[in-house]
């Protein structure tokens, strides 16, 4: 008799200690939202969530409130993001890229060296966000607003930009090669040592307010003038490190 309650007490205690172990393992529920790779929470109340290195990889978050989560270290790579407001949300060191961030709100957020490589950022406000050494290879930007947004060392190379307003924005040692700016502001714009490589420029305003004339590739040549508006003629810092 003793032998076998000794046993069924046994049993008993592997059984509580595995469902245990699949509660531990099971994803955490924040807002209603399953925390997961592929999650889908269109819409969901995240506001002040720790999602912190979570992994989010393609999930729909489309419409979501984001704002002040934490989402330091949090792979978000294919992940829809349209339409979140992520207001004073904390990104540094997250994985976007390819993510889907059209017409999202991150104005003034701290996006230095973020890889948002091929990300659709198109309509996006991010004016006044820090972008600097960001990895935006490929990226649509067209639409974006990007007025006054450090994107001092981003790498833009390829990247469309179209009718994006840039004005104020400072572009230092950027690398924009091959990026498409045709109808963009660049009124005001930092372009010391930026690399304009095959970049498309017509219809563009560039800095002094001028207007790039068609075939503008690589330097803008102002409509009814001869000679090329070069960013070349600023004068910047020299870079630390």
């Amino acid at each position: 008799m003793t032998c076998w309650s000794g046993m069924a007490g046994a049993a008993l205690g592997w059984l509580i200690g595995l469902g245990a172990a699949d509660a531990a393992a099971a994803p955490p529920v924040v807002g209603g939202c399953r925390i997961e790779a592929g999650t889908s929470c269109p819409g969901a109340d995240l506001a002040g969530a720790d999602l912190y290195g979570a992994d989010l990889r393609g999930a729909d978050l489309s419409g979501a409130d984001l704002t002040a989560a934490e989402l330091q270290l949090a792979d978000l790579r294919g992940a829809d993001l349209s339409g979140a407001d992520l207001d004073d949300a904390r990104l540094a060191g997250a994985k976007l890229r390819d993510a889907v961030l059209a017409n999202a709100d991150l104005s003034g957020l701290n996006l230095y060296s973020v890889n948002l490589d091929g990300a659709d950022l198109s309509g996006a406000d991010l004016g006044g966000a820090d972008l600097g050494r960001a990895e935006l290879s490929e990226a649509d930007l067209s639409g974006a607003n990007l007025a006054g947004a450090k994107l001092f060392r981003a790498d833009l190379s390829r990247a469309d930009l179209s009718d994006a307003d840039l004005t104020g924005a400072d572009l230092s040692w950027a690398n924009l090669f091959g990026a498409d700016l045709e109808g963009a502001s660049l009124v005001d714009a930092r372009l010391v040592e930026a690399v304009l490589t095959e970049a498309r420029l017509a219809g563009a305003r560039w800095v002094a307010n001028e207007t790039c004339a068609p075939g503008s590739i690589g330097e803008c040549r102002p409509e009814q003038a001869g000679t090329p508006a070069s960013p070349q003629r600023q004068e910047g810092p020299t870079p630390a490190g």
